[in-house]
């Protein structure tokens, strides 16, 4: 028996039949999904990884567990509008022949223009741990690059406490995968990794994946209530045909006005965020100039809570608090 059984396979077919993907691989968390899918395209000592410094540290792990180079870029300037995400113009001035592949986050559940960035013709790797369920061009991100990952803790859009999805349509990848993954009763010994996710959290995962698109519909019916109130106060966040917040970023004149409003919604009782802790260029003393943009993110915008739990009285509560606080 394997803690690793019928409802993990479950769990992983039925979310590889919803993305429109062939294969996928249920794992204990996204980080470890990240570093499997760097492995799976043969990255490196030596080779560069492009990534956003616009994004959580562990993504950042994942690329070191490699021991490639990471390679930071900034977001997009027209982010109010495209989102948080990693900028196209600055892949292109990044990518040179170390560069084996680009980490693609679709940043708070807004996909970014993925196509532009396959067009560049380097391994992308689609980070989706924001944005399960979320939609580009009419088609569900995650099915576009040759490798997507996702994350499945306790804050995310679809949650089995800790876990993590790998998934893919390439056979050759697929093959990869299941080699790093499949770390006893082997023919031949080869390094592989114990990151299967059990049973039981693979059948919360597919009792979760049930009940995503309420879930995403609550998030928009929060969304929406928040803008109605919000749009002629503070700079909103951005909407397009399939994006959700997975987190209702808004954004302030400054860090003064920021930090004022954090500290007074706290005393109101709401726990407000900024979205990233802390930008991954600023760990290795990197030139704040080269990154204007992921500066002027961090430094004004604020993550107000828009969870699906959140109760209509409570929607209100800070809709009211967040008004008072500006």
């Amino acid at each position: 028996m394997h803690a690793a059984g019928s409802k993990t396979k479950e769990f992983e077919e039925k979310l590889a039949k919803f993305i429109g993907v062939k294969y996928a691989k249920a794992v204990n968390s996204g980080t470890n999904a990240l570093h499997l899918a760097l492995l799976a395209l043969n990255i490196k000592e030596g080779d560069e990884v492009i990534l956003p410094s616009y994004v959580c540290a562990s993504v950042l792990s994942a690329v070191h567990y490699t021991r490639a180079k990471p390679v930071f870029a900034d977001i997009d300037p027209d982010f109010d509008n495209k989102g948080y995400n990693i900028s196209v113009k600055t892949i292109k001035a990044l990518i040179n022949n170390k560069t084996k592949a680009i980490i693609v986050p679709h940043m708070f559940g807004f996909p970014c223009e993925i196509d532009q960035i396959i067009a560049l013709r380097v391994h992308i790797i689609e980070d989706c741990a924001h944005s399960i369920g979320a939609s580009y061009k009419g088609k569900l991100v995650g099915s576009f690059g040759k490798i997507s990952i996702f994350s499945f803790y306790a804050t995310k859009m679809l949650s089995t406490g800790y876990g993590g999805m790998i998934s893919t349509s390439n056979n050759e990848i697929w093959k990869k995968v299941e080699d790093l993954t499949k770390y006893d009763e082997r023919e031949n010994y080869n390094i592989s990794y114990n990151y299967s996710l059990g049973d039981i959290q693979s059948a919360l995962g597919t009792e979760q994946l049930k009940k995503l698109s309420i879930f995403i519909d609550r998030r928009i019916m929060i969304e929406k209530k928040y803008n109605d109130v919000f749009k002629n106060k503070l700079k909103i966040p951005p909407k397009a045909d399939g994006s959700f917040a997975f987190r209702y970023v808004v954004r302030f004149p400054s860090q003064e006005k920021r930090d004022n409003a954090k500290e007074k919604l706290l005393q109101r009782g709401i726990r407000t965020v900024t979205p990233i802790f802390k930008p991954l260029h600023h760990y290795f003393n990197l030139s704040k100039e080269k990154f204007p943009n992921t500066e002027e993110a961090h430094n004004t915008s604020l993550s107000i809570p828009c969870y699906p739990a959140l109760t209509d009285e409570e929607v209100n509560y800070i809709i009211k608090s967040v008004k008072e606080a500006i």
